[in-house]
């Protein structure tokens, strides 16, 4: 399958709009997904089957990482300083993301375990700064909890929370049927910028911001098998509420690419070594999901509300 990729800007309302047309063979639109993490491995440990399943698919992904992950012991490498061992984690996350399918690894190079002490827009702008670049029609991130109760993890999961809102009224805007435009004193209409432009499929649609989350029946059945200790960071583990999980994938289909990915990560063998080896692990064959934003809008779920098996 080949791709053509085409960038064009032009100024609408103050604004600079790369605008970008994927397509493939069939002339079909090809899908941006953003992914944003706190660590190296968290891509590989919480949507690695999900992400290779859209790989599969023609989708262009790129993988947004916080912090080299310095802080992240490694019984492998004892006495390894904090900068080499974050480098080392940098080229493995690099070869996770090449067997997951994914074309592009940015390293923001934040402090590890130092995400929380960052001045308001800090990490918020670089975020939006990657998604008004890329245009991503899904992102994902971790969930509120981090899944781990990880300061970093809930950090981020904010800071592209607020990054996501930024971007959907950014898109909504441009979605206008008519815009002034700032210094021509006249209405851009759509119909035209189309003309000029070409395409404007990618801006046709909402875009939708997913958490990975990890059930409260997993956190109970993995508390019960004992492997994963009664808290983290200090805190009890608190999974997420079936009612509230609105997409479950089945990943029975790329779970060995997945794994392939998290061997990747040989700083990190301990965990990657415990997740693959027992073999009743939920996580292993479904990942799960909340739908958070539709565009502007927020998304909740009920008790009522079935679950979707696709994002």
């Amino acid at each position: 399958m080949s791709f053509l990729r085409k960038q064009e800007s032009c100024s609408i309302a103050g604004f600079r709009l790369a605008l970008r047309c994927g397509r493939n063979d069939n002339n079909q639109y090809m899908k941006h997904m953003l992914l944003i993490f706190s660590h190296p491995d968290d891509e590989s440990f919480s949507v690695g089957g999900t992400v290779a399943r859209y790989a599969k698919d023609g989708w262009h992904i790129r993988l947004l990482v916080a912090t080299n992950g310095e802080k992240g012991a490694s019984s492998l490498y004892p006495g390894i300083s904090e900068k080499a061992l974050g480098l080392k984690r940098q080229e493995e996350v690099k070869r996770a993301a090449a067997v997951l399918g994914i074309e592009h690894v940015d390293f923001l190079e934040f402090p590890d375990l130092g995400l929380k002490d960052l001045t308001p827009g800090t990490l918020e702008d670089p975020i939006y700064a990657s998604m008004k670049t890329f245009l991503p029609d899904i992102v994902i991130t971790h969930d509120p909890t981090g899944i781990t109760n990880h300061p970093d993890h809930t950090k981020v999961c904010y800071a592209a929370t607020y990054a996501f809102q930024k971007y959907a009224a950014y898109l909504s805007n441009l979605q206008d049927k008519e815009q002034l435009t700032k210094g021509r004193g006249k209405l851009w209409r759509q119909e035209e910028y189309m003309r000029t432009f070409g395409d404007t499929q990618s801006l046709s649609k909402e875009p939708k911001l997913y958490y990975v989350c990890l059930p409260q029946r997993s956190v109970n059945f993995l508390l019960k098998e004992k492997q994963i200790s009664e808290e983290s960071f200090g805190k009890p583990w608190k999974g997420v509420p079936d009612k509230n999980i609105t997409t479950v994938i089945d990943i029975t289909s790329t779970q060995l690419i997945k794994g392939k990915a998290l061997l990747c990560h040989e700083t990190q063998a301990e965990e990657v070594d415990q997740f693959i080896s027992f073999a009743q692990n939920p996580e292993v064959k479904q990942e799960c999901f909340i739908l958070r934003m539709q565009g502007i809008f927020e998304v909740y779920m009920g008790k009522t509300d079935r679950f979707a098996n696709a994002l």
